[in-house]
């Protein structure tokens, strides 16, 4: 079972590279980006593994029994709500941000807010569903495109159109002190772990996360490859121009594989089930976290199916981000990404600090 942590961290931070992350650092890489992706693994990788040991001390429980086993009602109540709010945005912006991806680099003609409500569609589906099939659908969309976007970051990599010098030139401003718009994106790679906070209704008694080793690699990995890979395509100056940065360094690539010549559409095709499954098991935990307001709620991980709340919930999550890419354009939506990433990582932090308190005290109360 323990496969499944290591399928959100894996999620997350692949679907970073389609967000505002890479073009984030991009934009401060001469104000110390790459400081600010060492310090980001160091404070990912420490959350990470205090998450792991907190949620184990509580097996078979998410964040919203745990919290009721040591805070009043009246307390609880409020946090439920900001931690739904929390697992809202993220995902709306993931999803408005794929909308208009396709519309810029798919279909012109098809306007971005038509292609939202149908992604919405079949996210307000995919959410409804039980814990346990979030679960698996998870398991099986990085079983399917965890593969194939490898190979193309492996392509990127190889690729003879890289320019080592402008990555050289770039990675020269390892002097530079950090700055916390920079760490606050870059610590998003690591965020997968806080799924847990339902999905460990999931996990069994002396479950243990096995091989952690792996997350600080393969994370700083993954943060070097979204930070330096579109530098050596376009540029140290050049690269700054592009708000979707990989998405125009995927259409750089060329394969000779039959049908399948431009990258761009594998790429785009990828990313978008990760972002579908992305959005819907966020959507599904803030569902789950407004379902604990209620003094009748029951967790069950195989709800199947759904009571009628939970569609009423996923129905106003979807309307309240269609409304918001209506009103709200890239740029706006470009600086509320960066202020929500680097105030989403003090929440975490937040969070896991408190959560670890609790988990010491239940400890030894026992």
């Amino acid at each position: 079972m323990s496969r499944y942590f290591y399928y959100h961290i894996v999620l997350v931070s692949l679907l970073n590279l389609m967000l505002f992350v890479p073009h984030i650092l991009i934009r401060y890489r001469y104000q110390g980006a790459v400081t600010s992706m060492a310090l980001a693994v160091v404070i990912g990788t420490a959350m990470t593994f205090m998450y792991t040991y907190i949620m184990g001390k509580f097996p078979g429980l998410g964040m919203p029994e745990i919290l009721d086993k040591f805070l009043p009602k009246m307390v609880v109540k409020p946090i439920m709500v900001f931690m739904a709010a929390m697992w809202i945005i993220g995902p709306s912006i993931a999803l408005v941000s794929y909308a208009v991806l396709i519309n810029r680099f798919i279909n012109p003609d098809t306007s971005p807010v038509m292609v939202l409500i149908l992604l919405s569609g079949v996210c307000i589906y995919a959410a409804t569903r039980s814990t346990l099939t979030l679960a698996f659908l998870v398991e099986m969309g990085m079983l399917i495109n965890f593969p194939i976007i490898l190979f193309i970051l492996l392509k990127a990599v190889r690729s003879d159109a890289i320019n080592w010098d402008a990555i050289r030139t770039v990675a020269n401003y390892w002097t530079q002190m950090p700055n916390l718009q920079s760490v606050g994106a870059a610590s998003y790679i690591f965020t997968g772990y806080v799924s847990f906070a339902i999905y460990n209704r999931l996990m069994p008694p002396n479950i243990r996360i096995r091989h952690r080793w792996i997350i600080p690699i393969s994370g700083s990995a993954i943060l070097l490859l979204t930070f330096f890979v579109p530098i050596g395509f376009h540029g140290t100056e050049a690269v700054e121009n592009y708000l979707y940065v990989w998405s125009v360094t995927a259409d750089s690539l060329m394969m000779n594989y039959g049908f399948i010549e431009r990258v761009i559409f594998m790429f785009l095709i990828m990313y978008l089930n990760l972002t579908l499954i992305y959005t819907a098991s966020g959507w599904h935990q803030a569902i789950e976290f407004l379902k604990a307001l209620s003094n009748s709620y029951k967790p069950s991980v195989d709800d199947v199916p759904m009571k009628r709340n939970g569609f009423i919930y996923s129905t106003v999550i979807a309307l309240l981000t269609v409304i918001y890419l209506y009103y709200v354009n890239e740029k706006t939506t470009f600086a509320i990404s960066g202020y929500w990433l680097s105030f989403r990582m003090f929440i975490e932090i937040g969070t896991v600090v408190t959560m670890f308190i609790f988990a010491r005290k239940g400890t030894n109360s026992s």
